[in-house]
This record gives C-alpha cells, sequence and structure tokens, in this order.
C-alpha cells in the first residue's frame, strides 16, 4: 500500500466524529422540543397578532378587508417590507385568529395584490424577520420536528409554546416564511 492510497489519518478521525454527532442525534429526532412558557406572536407597530386572542374585526380595523387568497378561508394582505412585496394570510375560527402565515409569495399566480407599508412585522420573542439569516435565530427555534416537508423550503424551524407552534422557513440560509399555527 502507498502513502498516496493510505488514509489521512486527519480524514479518517473527522469521519468518526460525524458519525459519532449523527449516531447521537438519530435518537433525538422527532422529539418536539421543550415549549417556551409565553406565546410566540406576530407584532407590528399597528397590531400584535396573537392566536386565540386576535379577532377579525380588529385586523380588518387595522389593515383593512383582506382578498381571499391562496384558498377559501384565508385572509390575505400584501405588505411591503424593506422593498419587498410580501403577503400576510390569516385563518379565523369563528371570528378568532387561529394561523397565520407571513411570506415572501413564490408562486406565479400570486394576485397583484397592491403592497400597503403596515411596518415591520416580526416574530416575538426572538424579533424573527423574512429575510434575515436562519443563523441569526436564537436557541428558542430548533430544527422543525414533524413539519414542512422540505418540498419548498430547505430549512425549518420551530418554537412551541402554550397553544401553538411557530415556524421559521427558509432556503439557503435566509428566512422567507414565518408561521404560526393553533395547537389542535
Amino acid at each position: 500500500m502507498s502513502g498516496e492510497d493510505a488514509p489521512d489519518f486527519a480524514m479518517h478521525r473527522a469521519v468518526e466524529i460525524l458519525a459519532s454527532i449523527y449516531e447521537n442525534n438519530r435518537d433525538r429526532r422527532n422529539v418536539p422540543p421543550a415549549p417556551l412558557d409565553r406565546p410566540v406572536v406576530l407584532a407590528t407597530d399597528r397590531l400584535v397578532f396573537a392566536l386565540g386572542t386576535t379577532t377579525r374585526a380588529e385586523v380588518e380595523h387595522a389593515f383593512g378587508v383582506a382578498f381571499s387568497y391562496p384558498m377559501r378561508g384565508w385572509h390575505t394582505y400584501a405588505a411591503r417590507e424593506d422593498g419587498a412585496r410580501n403577503f400576510l394570510s390569516l385563518f379565523y375560527a369563528g371570528s378568532t385568529l387561529i394561523a397565520l402565515e407571513y411570506y415572501l409569495p413564490k408562486a406565479d399566480r400570486a394576485p397583484g395584490l397592491a403592497a400597503r407599508d403596515y411596518g415591520a412585522l416580526r416574530l416575538s420573542p426572538g424579533d424573527v424577520a423574512l429575510s434575515a439569516t436562519t443563523a441569526s435565530l436564537d436557541s428558542r427555534y430548533v430544527v422543525a420536528v414533524g413539519g414542512p416537508a422540505p418540498v419548498v423550503y430547505a430549512e425549518a424551524y420551530e418554537a412551541r409554546f402554550p397553544g401553538g407552534v411557530a415556524y421559521v422557513m427558509g432556503n439557503a440560509g435566509r428566512i422567507e416564511r414565518l408561521g404560526l399555527y393553533a395547537a389542535t
């Protein structure tokens, strides 16, 4: 065996370390993180969107009447933030908010809604914003367990809280979608 055919000791050790990390983390997969001690909300200067609390009347008072998109039951606004046109889609049970998504529209068939300036929309805690880096997420957001499939978004993180779950999704290290969903 020549020196070129022998495995490099450092490379061999690196493979052992990576295999060990994989084995240690494999058993922890599909175990949801411990819930936060307070709800995650989407906040702007105009309104705080809190699942199970915020009403459709409050939203319409602050934002106006929404457009029905992407399907019946969802109420969508186009928001202009940092020069980008994003969609804020809300879903209610009766008149109470139970789900929301704030995202960069990807579909070619997305409606051409006029974007309005509603102020900066951020998930709190954590001050999580669209277009921020996924590396900027704090320790409250962990790799999603059983969450969104990696069909549209290669990265998905979650924070569970009393009454729901928050998802942060993105591609190539950039956040492209924020979601809050009431626990079922």
